[in-house]
């Protein structure tokens, strides 16, 4: 069952978001100890505007409706608020309030982004991303976009083929942290 997040839910989507963030590699989250970027996170999931904001999020609930995949969402014009919500959180977490940790912009102008699409690995192969990219299409429509777009990690194969069989284009080249990623889209 695929729904909106839930404050509650951000227990089972660290572990599933922090495939992306350990895939990424990036010098700005290694440098923080893991206890640290945990409770920052935790702060930013249950604000109400961060980029992984339980109001961004959906996922994809096992039978006892715990999160097992999970897919993050935003306009373009979004990006303007979705990482300054975390200024103000890093005081509380005993780290500077000019600390970046994200600051790439990665949708485009009248694009409706899937920042973070990530499933707990005993679930990869049974349809949860899929499915989780159908709702996102829905999501675009309902919210009047007709072009959904994300960025792939060139060294990722197994995505790679995930959104070309949904019908993703390249597009573009874009570097993210110190990564290259191909921009896709799709028109719904």
């Amino acid at each position: 069952m695929i729904r909106k997040a839930k404050k509650s839910d951000f227990e089972f989507i660290y572990p599933i978001l922090k495939q992306i963030f350990d895939e990424m590699d990036m010098a700005s989250i290694k440098k923080l100890p893991e206890s640290q970027f945990y409770d920052l996170m935790r702060l930013g999931f249950i604000s109400e505007y961060y980029r992984y904001s339980y109001r961004r999020t959906w996922v994809y609930a096992d039978t006892k409706d715990r999160p097992i995949g999970m897919v993050a969402m935003y306009s373009y014009e979004d990006q303007k608020v979705i990482d300054f919500v975390l200024k103000k959180e890093c005081a509380k977490v005993d780290l500077a309030t000019d600390m970046v940790i994200f600051d790439d912009k990665e949708a485009w102008p009248n694009e409706w982004y899937v920042d973070s699409l990530a499933v707990t690995p005993k679930y990869w192969g049974e349809h949860v991303a899929s499915s989780l990219l159908d709702y996102a299409f829905k999501i675009a429509e309902q919210k009047r976009f007709n072009k959904v777009s994300l960025n792939v990690d060139k060294e990722n194969p197994r995505a790679q083929k995930l959104y070309v069989h949904k019908g993703f284009k390249t597009v573009d080249k874009m570097t993210i942290g110190d990564r290259n990623y191909d921009h896709m889209i799709k028109k719904v």
